[in-house]
């Protein structure tokens, strides 16, 4: 349905829907004789229902709701969006009009009623008749951030010792797998993993990190196997392409290569991160590789800077300073294992990620959207590399 379409409809709805408001506050006023104000605000309630039940059957056919729950939640946000515009909107109005200018009641109503119409379009529009996913997100994006946008001392501090906790399991040629098991879903005791991974599925751990002042950590593990591949042909194809990330991965915009020092690499790549609104960061990563045996290795990736973007694309484009961005990124680090086994090389990422705290207001809702994001994210780069990996031209028999 397109704009006008939607706005025509929504002036039919809202058009049946004065005469609903009008109707009852007549009766309510002159037959029952209830006072005008609050009269208003029962007439207002009356047409608040009639109008949230026609735009979801027809403006806004096209946004079904997926659930009942959906739709309740859509009811409580069409009351307090709309009807809030409406209550307020047309309560000031209403009084302001009758006691300025002695206008009768119903014809003050009716002028607050169009003074008030084109706000609760957008408000619907924007805000109502989404999908649950695009609200929530538009209320975090709306959310002032704290007045200092990066993260506080604490979060900086909890961060850090979550940090070196996954470093220090994590394998390395000087310590091996530090007295543990080698993949992080081994660590994690998660059954049938590998029988998964090598049907061709993407297999997926959350862990819940410990809460942090202001600020959230994000942590997954995926894993997938990578069919008729050695691990030194793995390893070469991931190395020969650093810095063209932006040719494999929908979510870089642009890479390159900042310097090569034998297994440790720097990348420069300009990432996106798209839902409701979009936003846009520089950001530098510093790679290093390692053998840990014949037949694994290991590359830790670790974002040394991250710059959100204003005006990204346009001729106006700059990097926010420190204090100025959202914070729905401020630390990125990816370790990564693989491992040689009979037919290919099982590929295991551990994403972890630090962003400003989800507002209290929406976190019931927002937290498992956040995770789901989160979890679509490194499932879908897990699976670009498999493709990448895949589709690379076999190594020349003199190699």
């Amino acid at each position: 349905m397109t704009v006008l379409q939607r706005w025509t409809a929504f002036n039919v709805v809202g058009f049946v829907g004065i005469g609903v408001q009008l109707a009852v506050l007549a009766v309510l006023v002159h037959v029952c004789g209830w006072n005008y104000l609050v009269a208003t605000a029962a007439a207002v309630e009356a047409a608040v229902l009639h109008n949230f039940a026609w735009h979801q059957r027809w403006t806004w056919k096209d946004r079904r709701p997926a659930s009942a729950h959906e739709t309740l939640g859509r009811l409580f946000r069409f009351h307090a969006l709309n009807g809030a515009v409406s209550l307020v909107g047309n309560v000031t109005i209403t009084a302001v009009l009758v006691r300025s200018i002695h206008l009768e009641p119903v014809v003050a109503n009716a002028l607050a009623i169009a003074a008030c119409s084109l706000l609760n379009f957008t408000a619907s529009d924007r805000l109502v008749f989404r999908s649950t996913v695009a609200t929530v997100l538009m209320l975090i994006a709306l959310t002032p951030a704290p007045a200092s946008a990066g993260p506080a001392a604490a979060a900086t501090a909890g961060w850090q010792r979550y940090e070196a906790k996954i470093q220090e399991q994590f394998p390395s040629p000087r310590s091996g797998p530090a007295g543990g098991p080698f993949f992080a879903h081994d660590r994690l005791q998660s059954k049938g993993w590998r029988d998964e991974v090598m049907r061709g599925a993407v297999d997926m751990i959350k862990i819940d990190p410990p809460a942090l002042p202001d600020a959230k950590i994000h942590h997954w593990v995926g894993a997938v196997f990578v069919p008729g591949v050695t691990l030194d042909r793995l390893l070469a194809v991931l190395k020969e392409n650093a810095g063209k990330e932006s040719r494999f991965y929908d979510d870089v915009e642009q890479s390159r290569l900042l310097t090569r020092d034998g297994d440790r690499l720097s990348v420069f790549m300009k990432l996106r991160r798209t839902s409701i609104i979009t936003v846009t960061y520089n950001t530098e990563h510093q790679v290093e590789y390692a053998r840990v045996t014949p037949t694994r290795a290991t590359a830790r990736s670790v974002a040394t800077r991250i710059a959100e973007l204003e005006n990204a694309g346009t001729a106006q484009e700059r990097e926010k300073a420190p204090g100025e961005d959202n914070g729905f990124l401020w630390k990125l680090n990816a370790y990564w294992r693989y491992e040689q086994v009979t037919g290919g090389v099982i590929v295991e990422c551990e994403s972890v990620s630090l962003s400003r705290a989800v507002p209290l207001l929406v976190r019931p809702v927002a937290n498992p959207i956040v995770d789901r994001i989160a979890r679509d994210s490194l499932s879908r780069t897990l699976a670009s590399l498999r493709k990448v990996i895949t589709s690379a031209a076999p190594p020349a028999t003199n190699q």
